[in-house]
C-alpha cells in the first residue's frame, strides 16, 4: 500500500526529535533529582546497598550527561544505550523506590523503547555522530 504522507525524505528528523525531547526530559528528570537529592538520600537505599546520597548524586548526574548526550547527539549509541540500562534497572527497582519525583514504570517502558531505537538506528539529523 503507498504511504498517504510520502515525506520518508524527513526520516532523519524523527530520530533528531526523538533525541532531543527524551534528552530534555532526562535533563529535567536530573535537576530534580539533584534539587530533592536530601530527600532522594533516604529513599534510594536498599537492604545491601546504605550509600543513598552517592546514588542519589550519581543518578542526577547521570540522567543530566545522558540527557545533554542525547540533545548534542555526541555518543548517540553509547548514550542511548546508557538510557536502557538505567531504564531496565528502574523498570526492575521501581517498586522500592517510592518518592514523587521519581517517574513511573510506563515513563521508563517508554525511554527504554526509545534508548533502543535510537541505539539501532543512531543519531539522525543534527548530530555530531556521523551517519553511516
Amino acid at each position: 500500500m503507498l504511504n498517504p504522507f510520502p515525506i520518508q525524505f524527513l526520516a532523519l528528523f524523527a530520530y533528531f526529535l526523538l533525541r532531543v525531547i527524551v534528552g530534555g526530559a532526562l535533563i529535567f528528570l536530573g535537576l530534580q533529582h539533584y534539587r530533592h537529592r536530601h530527600e532522594l538520600k533516604n529513599v534510594l537505599v536498599l537492604s545491601w546497598w546504605r550509600h543513598g546520597a552517592l546514588t542519589s548524586l550519581i543518578f542526577a548526574i547521570g540522567e543530566v550527561l545522558i540527557g545533554g548526550l542525547l540533545i548534542a547527539g555526541a555518543f548517540t549509541q553509547i548514550a542511548a544505550l546508557a538510557l536502557m540500562i538505567v531504564s531496565s534497572k528502574m523498570l526492575i527497582m521501581r517498586n522500592w523506590f517510592d518518592h514523587p519525583t521519581i517517574p513511573t514504570k510506563l515513563t521508563y517502558l517508554l525511554f527504554f523503547a526509545i534508548g533502543l531505537t535510537l541505539f539501532i538506528t543512531g543519531a539522525g539529523a543534527l548530530a555530531f555522530d556521523l551517519p553511516l
